[in-house]
């Protein structure tokens, strides 16, 4: 895989309020494209959730949620490394579900699909509304993309993953503005 840092990212920080992502710009602060989709959830998606944490318990939904976080960031970690050349494969000997889980997208959606690299968590945004990162923005056989990798236990039906591609979908006009083939993929396990 080859690297060009081909656009350029604009520089930023991050905070939280109330619970919702922002993207600070100098003075100006941004909702994240997450932040937007969370709080425009449906009724029936919220309700979900609710009943889940009633019926998991508040303790428990919270431990899951931290672990499922905690998993994902070390996923990502290492997927990027995996990708900036800093680990080898003999690293995937471990059998931790986060590794699994790296050498799962790395073998089954990166390697030999992925072509060239423009970024990797690539602050985007379309100035004055929203801001987000791209997990990568490469070439994905043969046409720019977008990427977000994913994580979950078990396989999910596309039913239930409408905000990850709604999410993408935010992302690519702000960086591959006038592009005539687009893809945005998300690599999950």
């Amino acid at each position: 895989m080859k690297w060009n840092i081909k656009y350029n990212y604009p520089k930023s920080s991050r905070s939280n309020e109330n619970g919702y992502r922002k993207y600070l710009f100098g003075e100006k602060k941004l909702p994240s494209v997450t932040s937007i989709l969370a709080a425009t959830k449906s009724e029936e998606d919220k309700a979900s959730l609710e009943l889940w944490i009633q019926r998991v318990g508040v303790k428990e939904s919270n431990r899951i949620k931290t672990e499922a976080s905690s998993r994902g960031t070390s996923m990502h970690s290492y997927i990027e490394d995996f990708l900036r050349g800093r680990i080898n494969e003999s690293f995937f000997e471990s059998n931790e579900q986060y590794k699994n889980m790296a050498k799962e997208i790395i073998y089954k959606g990166i390697k030999g699909r992925v072509e060239e690299i423009y970024g990797m968590e690539t602050t985007l945004h379309y100035p004055e509304k929203y801001a987000g990162t791209a997990d990568m923005v490469c070439i994905y056989q043969g046409q720019e993309a977008i990427v977000d990798f994913k994580q979950a236990n078990k396989p999910k039906k596309v039913d239930y993953i409408q905000d990850y591609f709604l999410q993408l979908g935010r992302l690519a006009p702000l960086i591959f503005r006038g592009a005539q083939v687009l893809r945005s993929i998300h690599f999950g396990t």
